[in-house]
């Protein structure tokens, strides 16, 4: 869920903002709602992003509308301050990028490593934690709902991208390969697994990237394989090794404006999580779709797929379980609370949910699974009240 597109000033988001206020005849109403999100205009998520859209209007029997604003109203950045100022009604929250405003989300996010320690379809892990973090946070964690609140907005809807994987311009499946290997890690867990690994982890932009794998100022991106096309690496990489460092990153997608969630009534709520679902879905199923077609094409080019060595994905396994209890005594000084126990809940929820993603073949199946399993489960009249 990365931005692809150089972000925007915040004065020119506040200037389109207005412009926009101005054709609406002033703030928007409660049935002609608008949603900001920080990709552009054509990337893979807002085909995604307008299936929440038309989901709505459906759902309201076309009283409540949606207009979508692809990089626009606000980037990635802004979405936070910009969904609790009202210059959007909602909007995608990368919860990663806003480490104080966020910190139990944000421990359940960096949880996703835990499907790298449960039994199932690895690439189908991804449907299965989402399921399972909409469910903790939702269900499960007052605390996170909390601080959404406090930022004037609530979440309704989360996703991950598929798992993370090592694309090089060398073999890396040991130990020994990863000595010293500059690996450009995009989030706290894999600049952690580098580091573990005996290799140097370099933070540079996802942008910069591309440059970087071609100068040589690195050797590998741990990235998904979604990102081969989205960012080019297919023409540069030489080497994928699939199962190491694994982990998603995961955000909220459809985060409300508090204000515009209580104007609405009980009809107008459920329609909003129907869209929810549908989102989630899409999102997940975009990515997931992608994620294979580019394997595909990579074999296709003579890059060379490769698995981890068993020393080296034990190693990798055992860190990762290690990391866990490291993330609770860390987030604690974040002012996470029972960060051990969560964790444990956050890894019962995601094993129930491994084995209801398994025969889902369709991603209008997996919409229903996510309304009938989480979202219809939503108590509109109370909550966010």
């Amino acid at each position: 869920m990365i931005n692809t597109t150089k972000i925007t000033s915040g004065a020119a988001s506040l200037l389109i903002a207005g412009a926009v206020a101005t054709v609406f005849g002033g703030a928007a109403s409660a049935k002609d709602l608008r949603y900001a999100i920080g990709w552009p205009a054509g990337a893979l998520p807002v085909e995604a992003v307008q299936t929440y859209a038309d989901t709505v209007e459906e759902a309201s029997d076309g009283d409540i509308t949606v207009k979508v604003f692809p990089l626009s109203l606000l980037n990635f950045l802004e979405s936070s301050s910009g969904v609790r100022d009202g210059i959007a009604d909602m909007t995608t929250v990368l919860t990663p990028y806003f480490l104080s405003e966020f910190p139990n989300t944000n421990f359940a996010s960096e949880l996703a490593s835990l499907s790298e320690l449960v039994e199932g379809d690895r690439d189908r892990m991804v449907f299965a934690y989402t399921g399972a973090i909409m469910e903790y946070v939702l269900f499960n964690c007052d605390a996170c709902v909390a601080e959404f609140e406090a930022q004037n907005q609530i979440y309704t809807a989360g996703a991950a991208t598929p798992p993370y994987m090592l694309q090089c311009t060398k073999p890396v499946t040991s130990a020994e390969d990863l000595k010293g290997t500059r690996v450009r890690a995009g989030g706290a867990f894999w600049s952690r697994w580098v580091e573990a690994m005996g290799a140097t982890p370099v933070s540079i932009s996802v942008n910069e990237t591309f440059e970087a794998l071609n100068q040589g100022v690195i050797d590998c991106t741990a990235s998904s394989a979604s990102e081969l096309t989205n960012f080019s690496f297919i023409d540069v990489v030489t080497d994928i090794t699939t199962d190491i460092p694994g982990s998603s990153f995961s955000s909220g997608v459809t985060n409300v404006n508090l204000d515009t969630w209580r104007g609405l009534d009980d009809a107008g709520r459920t329609a909003l999580l129907r869209g929810s679902a549908a989102v989630a879905a899409h999102l997940n199923w975009a990515y997931w779709t992608e994620a294979k077609d580019n394997v595909a094409k990579a074999e296709e080019r003579g890059i060379n797929f490769r698995t981890a060595e068993p020393e080296m994905l034990k190693a990798s396994r055992d860190w990762i379980e290690s990391d866990v209890t490291a993330m609770v005594d860390a987030y604690a000084e974040r002012g996470v609370e029972n960060g051990a126990e969560n964790a444990q809940k956050m890894r019962d929820i995601l094993m129930k949910w491994v084995p209801m993603v398994e025969g889902v073949e369709t991603v209008e199946a997996m919409t229903e699974l996510y309304w009938t399993e989480v979202l219809s489960k939503v108590d509109v009249a109370t909550y966010g009240k």
